[in-house]
């Protein structure tokens, strides 16, 4: 299995993995939409980063990376991990492990002091990857939609 950042010719695989995971969240947006993100973090991967995790020659996975949230409160950065989603026919594999892990890897290597991420509180699979990682909880997430 080799991980590494999306490029521009992933934007098809990386868009039907997002499709994948807002099935799953019961979200609805276009495919546009998730497009113009995809290019978005392609040309800008100082604020966000996509990575894939190839296996057997096909997009397995993908997992995003946000760079740049500065903390107030202890006066450092930190980063947040979103968009983690493997493709039904390679789940089980340690795909999503491995994601995780290069992205903790990529963040200690940019200095980030802290990594954050959400999930639903019903996702038991994903809990339990974050928490075998180290992640802890003792928060509510909150969301205000705005548009």
């Amino acid at each position: 299995m080799e991980i590494r950042q999306a490029h521009a010719a992933d934007e098809n695989a990386v868009c039907r993995l997002w499709e994948t995971l807002l099935a799953f969240y019961r979200k609805e947006t276009g495919r546009p939409v998730l497009q113009r993100s995809f290019r978005y973090a392609v040309g800008h991967p100082r604020q966000v980063r996509i990575y894939v995790a190839v296996m057997d020659g096909a997009i397995a996975g993908t997992a995003s990376l946000h760079l740049g949230h500065y903390s107030t409160w202890n006066d450092n950065w930190y980063g947040h991990i979103e968009d983690v989603v493997v493709a039904p026919e390679f789940r089980r594999r340690g795909v999503g492990l491995r994601l995780i892990r290069h992205l903790i890897a990529v963040a200690e290597e940019e200095g980030l002091a802290r990594l954050e991420l959400n999930t639903l509180a019903t996702n038991h699979a994903a809990r339990r990857l974050y928490e075998q990682l180290g992640f802890k909880t003792d928060s509510v997430v909150y969301e205000l939609p705005l548009k």
